[in-house]
């Protein structure tokens, strides 16, 4: 990893922005495509109450080399630990605290302890290389390929990682992404300096970006969401949770819709192309759990880039029909032309309140980003269902 200068923090900082702004745009267009002829079933306008939990954004500001990073997915490591993922991420190892002197890395994690964030510990980790910080998930000797961490699930004892792969490329923005990767943790115990990623197979499907959302096991399967980054349809894969649990991601099950009898599952070989989306005009990032109370499923995302609020839609099968996403939250930020706002999600594993959210808040403005440290750390929502 090179380490760059402001001059050069200033440029990969226009590539957060473009990045940002490419799946945005992209979801922009979907809204004449699939409003209000979308086959989902009708939205949800209300139904969630939520407001700013700054109490709770104070622990990803523990650390005074890490200085941000856009993503923010959490999963239960157990034992009241909770791993985050991170996107693009700054970190200045010699703790100054400014984003000028710091490098860029293509992706860091943290474990926190405690599961209540306003009383918890964090501990952030990345790789050191030629005493630079680089991305803890690195593809060795290919300096045009990264990974953007996308989302995980603890299987038993080990860790799933399920990471976006993205490349340098010949168009405007100067990348695009090309499917998925799968990192194996056999002791997320340990604290991560001690994790060595293990790749697993990660069979292709179309430059589908495989984790996406978050991985749901149950009846027997691992579920895993897959987004297109095209036109941002959402599929879905699964395997046995035999073969999960033991790290083996050969043989993917896509859905490709219910056939009378047929069961819907299929495996994609050769040039058999009978996938069907499970939700239209979705994310990269987004979440999905499913509530106790009604056994229904709840996706939390972004809506869009004209309508950036936090928006939830449900569904009583992973397949759907999912309804269309109805806003439960606006964000303040919402207006200023510099700003872009993404990556809501849910953290069901947090306590303290009834309900847990987050999202991220970027700039085109380069300079800003460097200097306006209330940016690129995620903004913590606190909520509770509303009685119906």
């Amino acid at each position: 990893m090179i380490y760059y200068s402001p001059a050069k923090m200033i440029g990969r900082s226009r590539i957060i922005a473009a990045g940002v702004m490419f799946f945005l745009v992209v979801l922009a267009g979907l809204t004449d495509v699939y409003g209000a002829d979308s086959p989902g079933l009708k939205g949800l306008s209300r139904g969630i109450a939520a407001e700013r939990w700054p109490e709770a954004e104070s622990v990803f500001h523990s650390d005074p080399r890490w200085l941000g990073g856009d993503g923010a997915s959490s999963m239960d490591l157990g034992d009241g630990r909770v791993l985050w993922l991170f996107g693009d991420s700054f970190v200045d190892v010699s703790g100054t605290g400014s984003r000028h002197t710091a490098t860029l890395v293509r992706n860091t994690i943290a474990v926190q302890t405690g599961y209540n964030p306003c009383l918890a510990s964090m501990d952030f980790a990345w790789k050191m290389k030629a005493d630079r910080p680089v991305a803890f998930f690195a593809k060795s000797g290919d300096p045009d390929t990264w990974y953007w961490p996308a989302s995980g699930i603890l299987m038993g004892k080990k860790l799933l990682i399920f990471l976006m792969t993205v490349r340098a490329a010949d168009n405007a923005l100067g990348f695009e992404t090309c499917g998925w990767k799968a990192a194996w943790i056999d002791n997320p115990q340990e604290p991560p300096d001690a994790w060595n990623p293990v790749w697993l197979i990660s069979p292709q499907c179309r430059n589908l970006v495989v984790g996406v959302g978050n991985p749901v096991l149950e009846n027997g399967f691992l579920h895993v969401f897959a987004a297109d980054g095209r036109d941002l349809s959402i599929y879905l894969a699964r395997w046995p949770a035999a073969a999960a649990f033991s790290g083996t991601l050969t043989a993917p099950q896509w859905w490709t819709g219910e056939t009378g009898a047929q069961s819907g599952w299929e495996a994609m070989t050769g040039a058999n192309d009978g996938l069907r989306p499970v939700m239209k005009g979705g994310q990269m990032e987004f979440s999905v759990t499913r509530r106790s109370e009604s056994g229904r499923y709840r996706r939390v995302q972004t809506k869009s880039f004209l309508d950036p609020c936090l928006a939830v839609s449900t569904a009583s099968a992973l397949t759907g029909p999912w309804t269309d996403a109805g806003c439960f939250f606006t964000p303040p930020e919402q207006g200023d032309p510099e700003l872009l706002i993404y990556a809501g999600k849910s953290h069901p594993a947090l306590t303290g309140v009834d309900l847990v959210f987050s999202y991220v808040v970027n700039t085109t403005a380069p300079e800003r980003l460097l200097t306006d440290m209330s940016l690129y750390f995620p903004i913590m929502l606190k909520g509770k269902m509303l009685p119906e």
